[in-house]
């Protein structure tokens, strides 16, 4: 069919552009090639404009009924939990009904306002559920709010543009972070269950903190589209939960592939967890990391209620030994590196990252753009680090350490994957050091950059670099009141056999009790 138009949405560069173009590129073009490559890029550039108008596939949501609220009156919210209270109303019928369910506000819900954490403009509107809020609607669940958050996920507890969530067991102290709002909504009672995400210890860190239970799954279990990609080999989302019944029903819903997801679809089938509690746990192997246990890092506190966790577990029949997995101490190290260079590169593509074949949201890729050219300086001050070391890395040593970086993540996942060959889980601290006391001020940039350089991610970031699924469940109380979280890890996919442990733990700990 012939096309009148002069030109598309999509124009072709200018001759100035192009030698600039070629010139960052350190193309050296001759006059013949520059008219080439002209003719070529308008060409390529044609195909693009036609892709402009095709239909990307979005589909309408199953659940009309949405209130998108606004941020909490005055004296509804007393631990910061929420930046927005909204009121979405799932399917009449399902396994979740009737559940209030808090979103971190990193996840997409549709009609409703999306912040991540900061005050960037413009605020994105998403048009359509993550995969993991459909699932939940779909099962009768009603989303009541978004949850706080560390700005863009970056933190642990004091980083939010709109302030620090506080510990409901005792607000003087921190959450963790990231997923501080949706901890403190299910601590403090204003939701069932919520979902966070983690990409270093972001779900386990505040459910650890805030005493209650939080998973981390295999990675690619959980279908993570429609959240605000961190780095797409690391993004998890994770149930959040008062208890491990609850947390593995949650899970359940949760889990399983789809076609939009970035993960290639979903990596492995989806079980019933729920199938697997009250499963006796007599003559499983528990192992002990040796390098968790014995790390100068770790508060006296913190061992004595490990220790104590571990005569639990062998007192319902568990056989406790020690386990080693050399690379350990080296995690945070490693996972910083992971990070910077996954970041980096999200922010080059403004959230979209690259070899995924994953679904993308148009509209949250061109609010990032926009907000990449109006408000870097409202950026967390650890993205701010993250853009600097990653020009620098890249234009001084053309990128080699992200390599090596990638090299020892699979050195740790072998490891972890040859500790776990002989025993059933192994078990860690959650943190090896209790909640933070708040400031009485908002923190500055070297406070919050000083929080993510942190101890506490030591024993959670592990996993999201090999990709285990972890747990973390109360095991004990410590100075001010404050809980403290025993982690419990699988083989990848063996998720039954983590909530089989940790439901029987957390049956004998609260007949302890």
């Amino acid at each position: 069919m012939f096309d009148h138009r002069a030109f598309g949405r999509v124009r072709p560069p200018t001759a100035e552009q192009l030698t600039r173009y070629a010139t960052a590129h350190r193309l050296d073009l001759d006059d013949d090639e520059r008219a080439v490559m002209a003719g070529a890029v308008a060409g390529l550039m044609a195909g693009f404009d036609r892709i402009d108008e095709l239909d990307d596939g979005a589909e309408a949501s199953r659940h009309p009924v949405r209130d998108p609220g606004g941020p909490p009156p005055a004296g509804e919210d007393p631990f910061n939990a929420f930046i927005r209270l909204c009121r979405v109303e799932g399917s009449p019928s399902g396994r979740l009904a009737g559940c209030r369910v808090a979103v971190k506000d990193c996840i997409a819900v549709a009609g409703v306002p999306m912040t991540n954490g900061g005050r960037r403009q413009p605020v994105w509107t998403p048009d359509e559920d993550a995969i993991v809020v459909e699932r939940i609607l779909d099962e009768g669940a009603v989303v009541v709010g978004k949850a706080n958050l560390e700005d863009m996920a970056l933190g642990l507890g004091e980083g939010s543009a709109f302030g620090a969530a506080r510990n409901p067991l005792n607000p003087r102290f921190s959450t963790g972070g990231s997923s501080s709002g949706s901890a403190a909504a299910v601590a403090g009672g204003a939701a069932d269950m919520a979902l966070g995400t983690d990409d270093a210890g972001s779900v386990r860190i505040p459910a650890a903190w805030c005493g209650i239970v939080g998973m981390k799954a295999t990675y690619g279990l959980v279908p993570t589209y429609g959240m605000a990609y961190f780095d797409p080999s690391l993004d998890h989302i994770g149930p959040m939960t008062e208890t491990v019944a609850d947390n593995a029903l949650l899970l359940d819903v949760l889990a399983g592939p789809d076609p939009r997801d970035r993960a290639w679809g979903g990596r492995g089938p989806a079980g019933s967890y729920t199938a697997a509690l009250g499963e006796p746990v007599g003559g499983l192997r528990v192992g002990v990391l040796r390098e968790a246990v014995d790390s100068p890092l770790l508060t006296a506190e913190i061992a004595e209620s490990f220790d104590r966790a571990c005569r639990q577990l062998e007192s319902l029949g568990c056989v406790v030994e020690p386990v080693t997995v050399p690379m350990w101490p080296e995690s945070l190290t490693v996972e910083l590196a992971v990070m910077v260079a996954g970041l980096h590169a999200s922010a080059a593509t403004f959230g979209q990252g690259a070899g995924h074949r994953g679904r993308m949201s148009v509209g949250a890729t061109a609010v990032n753009a926009v907000q990449a050219r109006l408000s870097t300086g409202d950026y967390p001050p650890f993205m701010k680090a993250v853009l600097l070391t990653g020009d620098h890395l890249k234009k001084e040593y053309l990128g080699v350490h992200f390599a090596r970086a990638q090299n020892l993540r699979l050195a740790l996942t072998r490891q972890v994957d040859d500790a776990l060959a002989g025993v059933d889980v192994l078990v860690t601290p959650t943190t090896p050091n209790p909640p933070f006391e708040l400031l009485d001020r908002p923190a500055g940039a070297g406070e919050m950059l000083g929080r993510m350089h942190g101890t506490a991610a030591a024993n959670t970031c592990p996993l999201d670099l090999t990709g285990h699924p972890a747990i973390t469940v109360p095991c004990g109380v410590g100075e001010h009141d404050l809980p403290i979280g025993l982690q419990i890890v699988g083989r990848w996919f063996d998720e039954a056999t983590v909530y089989r442990c940790a439901h029987a733990f957390e049956v004998r700990e609260r007949g302890a009790d």
